[in-house]
């Protein structure tokens, strides 16, 4: 089985100014990578060109075992079907005449097709999703009205009612307070224990990062700087050089965080 998404030797530009800068990045089967890295440095690029939503002017990017970077628009369309994304940005003034319910089912139209209406089972699908993110109480309201997390957790839903392939994630819990947050990550480590389902995570804070993630590729100015274990990648040396040299990486129970250098210093072994 081939691997879900791999980059060779890409390239994206602009004007003068690289964005993305790969030679190598391969994600396999069943694993829960960790992209991380400062403002500007390739992150969200890398998820777009994944799925052929930025160009690229060098390389080559299969997803699901399909070159994207070649297919004409109607084979990306297919493919994006396969997999489940959560952008950045909360989507709001453009659904606010749906309901939570409603936002979620979207998720359903990639297998589905999107005149097919849908049917019972899609429904039951829905309400499964809905309950298991601890939205049904929600579930009748105005998507633009609830919180940031509530939004997240519905994005999340549709993310994954169609059953994807792979799931693409770019800073989902950006924003949050501490409990929305955890909330996110908890159920996103749930999701990859119980499911084994193929996820890139990307995030700029450690803390996002769940107990279930193994690897964490490190960017810096659109290029890999380091590719492994989240403890061995996330030095205290390299978070200094990245983040600042007040601060340290501070790592316990698969979780990792940043700290100014005088708590890590204090803190027990």
């Amino acid at each position: 089985m081939s691997a879900p998404l791999t980059a060779s030797n890409v390239r994206i530009t602009a004007g003068d100014r690289t964005l993305l800068s790969i030679d190598r990045l391969t994600v396999e089967n069943g694993t829960l990578v960790g992209v991380l890295g400062p403002n500007g440095a390739g992150k969200t690029t890398l998820l777009r060109a994944s799925l052929g939503l930025r160009p690229v002017q060098a390389g080559r990017i299969e997803l699901l075992g399909a070159d994207i970077t070649r297919c004409g628009p109607a084979e990306r369309a297919r493919l994006r079907c396969r997999v489940g994304y959560v952008p950045q940005a909360l989507v709001g003034h453009g659904l606010l005449p749906l309901t939570l319910r409603e936002v979620v089912a979207i998720g359903c139209t990639g297998r589905a097709g999107l005149f097919r209406p849908l049917v019972a089972a899609d429904w039951r699908s829905v309400d499964a999703w809905l309950e298991r993110f601890g939205l049904t109480p929600y579930r009748d309201e105005l998507y633009a009205h609830l919180s940031g997390g509530e939004q997240r957790r519905a994005l999340l839903a549709a993310a994954l009612v169609g059953n994807p392939e792979l799931l693409l994630l770019d800073e989902p819990a950006a924003h949050l307070d501490l409990a929305a947050r955890e909330q996110i990550v908890t159920l996103l480590s749930e999701l990859h224990v119980e499911r084994g389902l193929t996820t890139v995570l990307v995030c700029h804070e450690l803390e996002v990062l769940p107990a279930a993630c193994e690897r964490v590729v490190l960017l810096a100015e659109g290029r890999i700087i380091a590719d492994g274990l989240p403890a061995t990648v996330l030095s205290g040396e390299r978070v200094a050089a990245l983040y600042g040299p007040g601060l340290r990486a501070v790592h316990a129970g698969g979780r990792h965080a940043v700290v100014p250098a005088v708590l890590a210093e204090a803190a027990p072994p």
